[in-house]
């Protein structure tokens, strides 16, 4: 029997509970699907617009039963799942009661970075050369042409919002080189970053919103803002545009993907990483696009047909709200979006986060305007008004390739 007519998924799982579980619950909602949420804590970002909320951790074997019982299809709102519980889910989809997308292959091959870097070079994708890092020791090639300082280390697992990079300039910091399964890359400075953020259906249909520019906030290696369309020459965003549908069309599983790339001074690119999930990238496609990223991976994985990508406004730009002194008593206590009119409109996402350490993400917000500069200056100048008057945030700087 055709999959279409025998497979007419209603209730979809999402594992996690945080802003990206919030979004795919209020596009599952907007398209009649029901919502059941995996979330450890019990004020997490999507619990208010979940319609089933199991409060537990992602490795609590029982409660992930009951979100295989409660679901049709089970998807992910991060990569970091225990290996115990994608075995749970695979005898799940071995027993024909759910379906899981992205696999459980496709996840386990993206969140390990060692796997995944040696996919890419399996599949033929451009990515930088590296070396393998065994029980924190320096490589003996690394001093050796052409692998010479600075470095980035990058360990295996655990990297999620500049987590897991460190960037290695001097001999005196390999001393610092971590001791857990990594490996180095040649650190590109200056570089940019680009972003390509596809989606896949589930007939292998796919839809690529246009490249994004990333910069970076040095102050915790995180991004402080995309830009839409991406700010370089037209010939690098078709190039970057080929490499993310050359990537995503080697998987065989549908739902939204992320790649991230790095384009060198030369003009070369390479991907830096694939997320297979929905990304911090395209939170700008809420306000300037048509159809957002969330509604893609909902109608993907249940298998609708993907949306057209149309623009909302020529131009978008996203600034992550990052947590900081300054900003506590803007913080939202409760997750909702703000609405500020003007000749160049912003909506600003808080994630009902009160309190968090440097850096954490409370919220962000995206601005639209006639091109991107306008629409620049319109998110940092509202990112400023959010801030006690007696305490501006850092002015956050470009970070080179360690993200």
């Amino acid at each position: 029997m055709n999959e279409k007519q025998s497979f007419k998924p209603r209730r979809l799982g999402i594992m996690g509970g945080g802003q990206l579980g919030m979004f795919l619950c209020q596009e599952a909602s907007k398209l009649g699907f029901h919502s059941t949420i995996l979330e450890a804590n019990p004020a997490g970002s999507a619990v208010p617009y979940a319609d089933q909320v199991i409060t537990a951790g992602l490795g609590d074997l029982e409660a992930v039963q009951q979100l295989i019982d409660a679901s049709d299809v089970i998807t992910f709102e991060l990569e970091a799942i225990p290996d115990e519980s994608l075995a749970l889910l695979d005898q799940a989809v071995a027993a024909g009661k759910l379906r899981v997308y992205p696999d459980t292959r496709t996840l386990s091959r993206f969140k390990d970075k060692g796997i995944q870097k040696a996919w890419l070079e399996e599949t033929g994708l451009p990515t930088l050369p590296y070396l393998t890092v065994t029980q924190g020791q320096v490589p003996d090639a690394l001093g050796q042409d052409p692998w010479t300082l600075p470095v980035v280390q990058k360990a295996h697992r655990g990297g999620y919002d500049g987590k897991g990079v460190q960037l290695l300039r001097t001999e005196a910091d390999l001393a610092g080189l971590w001791a857990v399964p990594s490996y180095l890359e040649p650190a590109l400075d200056p570089c940019l970053e680009i972003g390509v953020v596809v989606a896949r259906g589930r007939d292998g249909e796919l839809q690529c919103y246009p490249p994004v520019s990333m910069d970076f906030d040095a102050r915790y290696n995180a991004v402080h803002a995309v830009s839409s369309p991406a700010e370089v020459a037209p010939e690098l965003v078709a190039r970057c545009e080929q490499i993310a549908r050359q990537a995503i069309a080697s998987l065989d599983t549908p739902g939204v993907f992320a790649v991230e790339l790095f384009v060198d001074p030369a003009g070369e690119v390479t991907i830096n990483e694939i997320s297979p999930r929905v990304h911090n990238s395209g939170h700008l496609g809420l306000e300037g696009f048509e159809h957002s990223q969330f509604e893609q991976h909902v109608r993907a994985v249940m298998g609708l047909p993907l949306a057209p990508i149309t623009a909302a406004a020529d131009a978008a730009v996203m600034v992550n709200i990052l947590y900081d002194e300054g900003l506590k008593a803007a913080c939202a206590p409760t997750p909702g979006v703000e609405h500020r009119l003007g000749d160049c409109p912003v909506a600003i996402h808080w994630y009902g986060k009160s309190t968090g350490q440097a850096g954490r993400k409370m919220g962000h917000l995206t601005a639209l305007a006639a091109d991107t500069s306008r629409a620049r200056a319109a998110a940092e100048q509202t990112l400023q008004s959010l801030f006690n008057s007696n305490k501006a945030p850092a002015e956050p700087g470009k970070e080179t390739q360690t993200s």
